[in-house]
């Protein structure tokens, strides 16, 4: 895996490593191919709408937005299964091959490595969900202090796992129905295309709304979060979503005297003490 340092300093700001090169391209890949099915899906599904053969259209109507649906579904297909053969490179490389080679790695140890991975969910999460809640209902003043993965990003990595099969396996059904209507009864394609178009929309609307208001429209990163292009987080955002892991690795490159109080405290104090005087 690339060598990237923990904190990068840059006009006088803090930043913090996020994601790797490798990452930050099948996430752009994965976005692109994502959005463009989108836009030359929903047409079809909503054929009946005064803004559909608008849209079809500038995919180049009946003739080439089907090529392009086509492509860039291959594409993802692709991109999931590199995703797969990935995960399982990195834990073994960098997790289990070195407890290998200590000595260390027992019956149960490679089981407990996968599971214990930073993006599984795990008992943290469901207490973080659980005092988020105390906090929204004014139960607590106090929010969750994320760790290096927040429940949020963990339910946005594994949503496309189980959309993928559906959308994926039917989709390549779909793409080859002469081929498979020789081994299934062609009325399961009818079930097929319901699947397929449903769950693409579910897609859309949690991509749209969902994650693109927590990484791009919230009020602490509008207009554009830019971790995706840059790996790096800034400071403040680090302090307000990943508060643990932000201490950890500060402690880490000994600037303990330099971490900030969680959620904006500092932000609140310099204004109180601002009044004061």
């Amino acid at each position: 895996m690339e060598k990237y340092p923990m904190i990068k300093i840059k006009d006088g700001k803090k930043y913090f490593y996020r994601f790797s090169l490798n990452q930050r391209i099948q996430h752009i890949i994965l976005a692109v191919t994502v959005v463009l099915l989108v836009l030359t899906g929903m047409p079809l599904k909503f054929h009946d709408a005064s803004w559909a053969p608008y849209l079809y259209a500038l995919f180049g109507g009946i003739k080439y937005a089907p090529v392009v649906h086509k492509v860039n579904g291959a594409i993802l297909m692709l991109l999931f299964f590199y995703h797969i053969f990935y995960l399982i490179y990195v834990i073994r490389k960098y997790h289990i091959e070195p407890l290998k080679k200590k000595g260390e790695l027992g019956k149960w140890d490679a089981v407990k490595t996968v599971l214990t991975q930073k993006m599984v969910p795990n008992l943290k999460d469901a207490l973080d969900i659980r005092d988020l809640m105390k906090y929204l209902f004014f139960l607590t003043n106090k929010r969750p202090d994320g760790d290096e993965m927040t429940w949020k990003e963990k339910f946005d990595y594994w949503a496309p796992f189980w959309g993928m099969v559906i959308i994926g396996f039917s989709g390549l059904i779909l793409w080859n129905k002469e081929l498979f209507t020789h081994i299934v009864p062609g009325g399961v394609l009818n079930f097929l295309i319901i699947a397929h178009s449903d769950e693409a929309l579910l897609a859309g609307l949690f991509l749209f709304i969902w994650h693109w208001y927590n990484v791009h429209f919230s009020i602490s990163v509008f207009p554009m979060g830019t971790v995706f292009l840059t790996g790096y987080l800034s400071e403040e955002l680090m302090v307000e979503e990943h508060y643990q892991y932000y201490v950890k690795i500060m402690k880490k490159a000994g600037l303990e005297h330099e971490i900030l109080p969680p959620h904006g405290a500092h932000e609140h104090e310099a204004h109180e003490g601002g009044a004061s005087s």
